[in-house]
């Protein structure tokens, strides 16, 4: 079958529960146009009246980031059927609206007096090959103007913090899923929390956190993590791919692998709360071998709720940490690619549903990026429908490209990325997001003309 984005918008919206089937219908049409139009402002990706259809779709009060969003997390939970394991990655942007002077409801962002704007916790599934499946959960906040540079711990259980947002998000990851589904909750240093190791977990739920404080632990041995993992022999060395990041080029490092397992020490302040209680884990530890010309060497300390056993299962976990590059991407698809910050709305209330629909638009990128690149390449149809693909093969054309065949989703994606603006040497590997963002939106503006020249052909 065919996907269009008409289609695709359909699939991922059409269920929406908004209290009338026409705000459904303009939802599905608002993502379509979005989608078509990747970074277009909202207002101008619906025809003549987008303007006011907007409007009054975000105006409802049954139009929230939930209720938007709730098909694709259900399509999200259906394309993990067949997966063995998924991966459910935690991390958190800001969305910086310090330029719209006008909105209400946004709050600090820095500890400088004129960033204001929001701030995003999301949960990303991706399947084992790093190919994104959709997004289980979005969290978005304004900070209070009281909280603004302020960097002292108060004494607070973790639901009444920030930090909330971890345990938000594992109840997010979890509860999607049937329980015969096996999942990963990856999260940075910033999820390195004791209130997370405990909270509740179902069976077939793990996590894998970066180590952020050399916790105590139970042992006559050792008093730490770090002493047991320096008393623990190598088990071998992995190599990684580390992503170009700015002025940074890619490189693959060598790592040094070792790993133990240890019962951390619950916290003292844990005593009170009648929560105490030490956890079971195993620590993986991978350091770079040798320093790279620039930057600095990769050096991670993982706690996983997994039993590593062998250097292949905590080789496993190093590879699904460096998969947390994926989240990264996609904050970066959603705010330079969709341009999420340029939005013009003046309420939170409003700001909250329309970040949800760039949010899946900007996941259908990154999904286009990564689903070309795994193996066995599926079948053109799978992303694009027979006038997309045309458009693209005459422009191949007109290209000089006299072979112009796009039978494949790599094939697609290629051509996607060319009409953005790369290149295609063989030295040029795959495109990126960028290029496959920028390619979509001008395949929008071919397949508009080629759709007017036809009718005028009539």
């Amino acid at each position: 079958m065919e996907q269009s984005i008409g289609s695709w918008a359909e699939e991922e919206f059409g269920a929406s529960r908004l209290g009338d089937e026409r705000r459904t219908r303009r939802l599905v049409q608002l993502a379509s146009g979005a989608a078509s139009a990747v970074g277009a402002a909202l207002s101008g990706v619906c025809g003549r009246s987008g303007a006011q259809a907007v409007s009054r779709l975000l105006d409802c009060s049954e139009a929230t980031l939930e209720s938007v969003t709730k098909p694709h997390v259900m399509q999200t939970t259906k394309r993990c059927v067949g997966h063995g394991r998924v991966l459910a990655i935690q991390d958190t942007t800001v969305l910086d609206f310090s330029t719209h002077h006008a909105v209400e409801g946004i709050g600090p962002v820095s500890h400088l007096a004129h960033n204001r704007g929001l701030l995003m916790h999301s949960v990303l599934c991706v399947d084992e090959n790093r190919v994104p499946l959709g997004i289980l959960g979005l969290q978005i906040w304004a900070r209070k103007d009281s909280e603004r540079g302020s960097a002292k711990k108060v004494k607070r259980p973790a639901s009444a913090k920030e930090s909330r947002k971890w345990l938000v998000g594992l109840d997010q990851a979890q509860q999607q899923f049937p329980a015969s589904q096996r999942v990963l909750v990856v999260g940075d240093r910033e999820s390195d929390l004791y209130a997370l190791f405990v909270a509740p977990r179902r069976a077939g739920v793990d996590l894998l956190v970066r180590l952020a404080h050399n916790r105590n632990v139970a042992s006559e041995e050792y008093s730490s993590v770090r002493e047991a993992l320096a008393g623990a022999s190598e088990l071998g060395i992995y190599e990684v791919e580390i992503p170009r990041q700015g002025s940074r080029p890619k490189r693959i490092a060598q790592l040094g692998v070792r790993a133990a397992h240890v019962r951390l020490c619950a916290p003292v302040w844990s005593r009170s709360s009648g929560t105490r209680a030490d956890v079971d884990v195993s620590v993986v530890w991978a350091k770079e071998l040798q320093a790279p010309a620039t930057g600095t060497s990769l050096d991670w300390t993982l706690l996983t709720t997994e039993i590593v056993t062998s250097f292949e299962t905590a080789v496993d976990m190093v590879r699904c940490y460096s998969a947390r590059w994926v989240i990264e991407e996609f904050h970066r698809v959603l705010k330079s690619g969709c341009r999420v910050e340029q939005m013009q709305f003046d309420t939170v209330e409003r700001i909250k549903p329309a970040v949800g629909i760039l949010a899946v638009v900007a996941w259908r990128v990154l999904h286009l990026t990564k689903y070309a690149r795994s193996e066995p390449t599926p079948d053109v149809s799978m992303v694009a429908n027979t006038q997309e693909v045309e458009v693209l093969r005459r422009w191949l054309i007109s290209q000089g490209d006299k072979s112009a065949q796009i039978r494949t989703a790599r094939d697609f994606n290629v051509a996607v990325a060319r009409l953005g603006g790369f290149l295609g040497r063989k030295s040029d590997g795959m495109p990126g997001t960028k290029t496959t963002w920028q390619g979509l939106r001008n395949l929008e503006v071919l397949v508009l003309g080629y759709k007017l020249a036809a009718q005028h052909e009539m």
